[in-house]
């Protein structure tokens, strides 16, 4: 992938972008910025790019200028602009920008292929062989493998790529005491996702689409867990209420602002419970 750097041709215009001035902008927390450059990036290029390409919408004139101007905040605040996501919004104002200005665009992608069917069994492992693991044997999960697992979670579906999801990793029993639980908590590492909502905050998702916040916490599980599973580990998603959310940015002194929404216990499995089953699909299926 090529990552463009061609100039971007401000709006002429004072803007606001979700209510900040440029003045505003220019001061506000870098969190919330980052959070700003993504969704705009998301919603004004990503969106209808693919369109315009397809020939299906005209370009509006400005296309792209908007996220290009917030890029131009973010760099002239001397942020760093070498994390992989603000490096996906430069490519993308890049291209907006190649577009306007009559440009070929040659992306590198290709479409999705199916899977062979060798590759298809492995994905059912995946999907209809993972369990949720309650107990664990004392044996020590590497850090290479959290890692591997976490970036899983980075990766799942996320509204508008607001990229809000964070994480604690609790290896030291004391710290498990921290988070209220339903089971015994013992030789796993526990995994806590959080979300910062100064992001969802200064993009009033949660006035407009509070259930974002929960399926993107969700997703983030999902991936975890699954992840998990595919390296020979067990895992057991379980939820927490606000008198652990406290208690953990107490003791992390974290930003009043970021909140736990669920934690994955994670370790090598000392039990093999019997597969849960579901109803048959043409119970769930409402329009037949």
């Amino acid at each position: 992938m090529i990552f463009y750097s061609l100039p971007v041709k401000f709006l002429s215009e004072p803007l606001k972008v979700h209510g900040f001035t440029e003045e505003e902008l220019m001061e506000v927390d870098p969190v919330v910025l980052r959070a700003i450059i993504h969704e705009r990036t998301h919603h004004t290029i990503e969106v209808n790019m693919y369109r315009i390409m397809a020939g299906k919408r005209g370009m509006p004139p400005n296309f792209g200028e908007v996220a290009g101007f917030l890029l131009d905040v973010w760099k002239r605040r001397g942020l760093p602009t070498d994390a992989p996501d603000i490096q996906w919004c430069l490519n993308y104002i890049g291209f907006a920008r190649m577009l306007r200005v009559g440009g070929d665009l040659d992306l590198g992608t290709k479409f999705p292929v199916p899977f062979t069917d060798d590759e298809m069994k492995t994905v059912d492992k995946l999907i209809f062989e993972r369990r949720s693991i309650r107990q664990f044997k004392d044996k020590p999960v590497s850090d290479e493998m959290i890692d591997k697992i976490l970036l899983a979670g980075l990766y799942a579906p996320h509204g508008c790529n607001v990229g809000c999801t964070r994480y604690l990793v609790l290896r030291d029993p004391e710290e498990w005491k921290l988070v209220r639980s339903d089971i015994p908590i013992e030789n796993c590492v526990m995994i806590v996702v959080l979300q910062d909502m100064r992001m969802y905050k200064a993009l009033r998702f949660d006035e407009y689409v509070p259930q974002n916040i929960y399926y993107d916490a969700g997703a983030a599980a999902d991936h975890i867990c699954l992840m998990a599973h595919a390296f020979g580990l067990g895992a057991c998603w379980l939820t927490h209420g606000e008198e652990t959310q406290r208690r953990l940015r107490e003791h992390f002194g974290l930003h009043d602002e970021m909140v736990s929404r669920n934690h994955i216990v994670v370790g090598w499995p000392d039990e093999a419970p019997v597969k849960s089953q579901r109803m048959k699909l043409d119970e769930a299926m409402l329009n037949k």
